[in-house]
């Protein structure tokens, strides 16, 4: 079995004390005697998520894709004939060039009417290509902001958003919520170190298990 998985810093085991060995990827493919590619990277939108697996896909066919979807106020920012940059909304993230970019945006132009809709559209580009190659593929979604995404009518004015209701059979597996949750500080399931709200290596155990039950589903 080849398996590939992509996502942000929760993919990508960041806190963890020997990330290669304790991250979930890791745990699922020993569990399939599996080889396995992680593709993720920390402070990355959705967009980049999206577009990087649809970019690997088109190069290889892993047996199995695990995507991890990421907050939704993160975007991509495009500077005139240059390559798409991380844009996300904490400042440490962003290149000092693109400060004042990253402030007039969040402040002048970004709700989160906007942040829910471009990640439930990056969510039904992925799983319409995955459908158009008959890729196999589970999912988890990082849902800090958990009434947006369990919620949306919140946010669109009683109503649930035109890509939210695309995706209205969509079942994402809840890190925060069903796995881990969503009290960040608890030491069995988050790590304890400067930045806080990752994983620990126990939970990326129970992210290790559910992920076998998805895979072992399909």
């Amino acid at each position: 079995m080849n398996l590939l998985f992509s996502g942000c810093s929760i993919s990508w085991g960041d806190e963890l004390q020997n990330r290669y060995q304790e991250r979930y990827s890791t745990l699922v493919s020993n569990h399939y005697d599996a080889r396995h590619t992680n593709i993720s990277e920390k402070g990355v939108s959705n967009d980049l998520i999206v577009r990087r697996t649809i970019n690997h896909l088109q190069n290889s066919k892993p047996d199995v894709v695990v995507i991890q979807y990421t907050v939704h106020p993160r975007f991509e920012f495009y500077e005139v004939n240059k390559d798409p940059v991380k844009f996300t909304p904490q400042p440490h993230f962003i290149p000092p060039h693109l400060k004042q970019t990253h402030l007039d945006y969040y402040t002048k132009v970004y709700n989160d009417t906007i942040g829910a809709e471009n990640m439930w559209k990056n969510i039904f580009l992925f799983d319409s290509f995955c459908k158009s190659i008959g890729q196999k593929y589970v999912s988890l979604i990082a849902d800090h902001f958990e009434r947006i995404i369990v919620k949306p009518e919140m946010f669109y004015q009683g109503r649930i958003g035109y890509w939210r209701e695309m995706c209205r059979d969509y079942k994402p597996t809840y890190i925060q919520k069903e796995l881990l949750g969503m009290e960040f500080k608890s030491p069995e399931n988050y790590a304890q170190g400067m930045k806080g709200g990752h994983p620990s290596a126990e939970g990326h155990k129970k992210m290790a298990n559910k992920v076998i039950e998805l895979i072992d589903a399909i």
